[in-house]
């Protein structure tokens, strides 16, 4: 069923071998971890996410998972004897913002790790000329773009989320499964929007389907008539939403009223139940599907739904929730086992305490305290998070993942989630999560 997988093999192999042949330049003969300063806590996690701009509907959330760890691992007995300290940083979906916000979290906060950003287009500019050149460990629980496959960060940046090579193909076959024959994509001109537009487009043409117009647009516009006007030209049986929730909210209501198009898909940046509320949740999207990384059926995640929801009243339909939280923790862990708050130190300890090797732990107070006495004992950890299993590769990446299917369900005002697939990049493999 999911064929758009073998596909993928090659783009993998061919960025496996570029990445490979790139590190050995920039790294010759020299040890690519290199020498860690010991540096005493308290630890500082800056947490860059949106509490403005298109992501907003996502951010505020996300600061929420990352509290909720920091609150559990301090429970816990905190880092080296001492509490952790969440540091907020909002990066208002803005590159420029965002770089001055990861700046000042590094130089007048002094966290001493980033968890964040939340959009790719955001994420790629803090790599590059802050994080990356500074040497400040920076993991991502929701840039899902392959451009930061590539990005130059000196081994400094990491993701809890899957990337849009699994995304791009679970969205072709949800296509396809509709019915469609034609889609254009409405995408924000970032390098999440044309990355993830450019694999849908790829998996769905050669799967005999056909993409009449990808077109790029930027965040905020009062109206999107001229971009709507392109991509509805050649008549295509559905409209995909590659979008932030601000944006995409102007330009589905246009597109309502327009009346060209009655189809559309959706994906994680339009998985907003706030967009569809403002947007009145018109009949035109009922039943409409997307997708949207999900997370694998792990106990720890349950169990994150359940304190989370005790914390804050409720667990929203929002992805990367679990992401943020992981990410959190494996700073926490990495911190403890290097027995420093160094960035450096804590980043060459990171992929140790993700595992796959070492006595499995789990977040939640009971689950540090452990990984914590097995740390002091000398023993190897192989955490496994809300999300599940969170085994680097070699840029950074988790391999495997999940991603799950969703529709809009307009009569009960919420956005349900469907099928969710479990994606293995390494092998091609996908299979269904019962």
């Amino acid at each position: 069923m999911f064929s758009w997988l073998t596909h993928k093999k090659w783009m993998l192999l061919v960025v496996g071998t570029i990445l490979s042949l790139l590190l050995v330049a920039a790294c010759g003969d020299d040890d690519d971890e290199g020498e860690a300063d010991i540096e005493v806590g308290p630890l500082k996690i800056g947490v860059l996410v949106a509490s403005t701009g298109g992501l907003s509907d996502f951010g505020p959330n996300l600061l929420l998972a990352a509290e909720l760890a920091a609150k559990e691992i301090n429970e816990a007995g905190g880092v080296l004897g001492e509490p952790i300290e969440i540091v907020p940083g909002d990066t208002g979906t803005d590159p420029g913002q965002g770089v001055t916000e990861a700046t000042r979290l590094i130089e007048a906060e002094g966290v001493h790790a980033i968890v964040g950003a939340l959009s790719s287009g955001v994420t790629l500019p803090i790599v590059e000329s802050v994080t990356g050149p500074g040497s400040i460990l920076q993991i991502s629980p929701a840039s899902t773009s392959v451009a930061l496959i590539e990005v130059a960060d000196n081994d400094f940046f990491f993701r809890t989320t899957i990337s849009d090579l699994a995304q791009g193909g679970v969205l072709s076959t949800l296509a396809q499964n509709a019915g469609y024959d034609s889609v254009c994509t409405m995408h924000i001109n970032n390098a999440y929007g044309e990355g993830l537009s450019g694999l849908f487009a790829t998996d769905f043409e050669a799967a005999g389907g056909t993409v009449p117009a990808q077109v790029p647009h930027e965040a905020e516009q009062p109206s999107y008539a001229s971009e709507l006007e392109t991509c509805v030209a050649d008549a295509p049986d559905a409209i995909a939403a590659l979008a932030y929730p601000e944006s995409a909210g102007v330009f589905l209501r246009e597109a309502v009223e327009r009346g060209d198009v009655d189809s559309f898909l959706f994906v994680d940046g339009t998985k907003s139940g706030d967009m569809f509320e403002q947007l009145g949740w018109p009949a035109a999207f009922d039943g409409m599907q997307g997708t949207a990384p999900g997370f694998l059926e792990v106990t720890a995640g349950a169990d994150f739904d359940a304190a989370f929801a005790a914390e804050n009243g409720e667990t929203p339909a929002l992805p990367f929730l679990r992401e943020t939280y992981d990410a959190v923790y494996l700073i926490a862990l990495a911190a403890e086992a290097a027995g420093s708050v160094n960035s450096t130190a804590i980043r060459n300890e990171l992929r140790d305490v993700a595992g796959p090797d070492g006595e499995i732990v789990a977040p939640g107070v009971e689950g540090f305290t452990a990984a914590l006495a097995l740390l002091a004992a000398g023993d190897a950890i192989n955490y496994e998070g809300a999300a599940g299993p969170v085994d680097f590769d070699d840029v950074g990446d988790v391999l495997v993942g999940a991603i799950e299917t969703w529709h809009v369900d307009v009569a009960a005002q919420e956005l349900v989630s469907d099928e969710s697939f479990r994606v293995d990049l390494t092998t091609g493999e996908v299979t269904k999560i019962e």
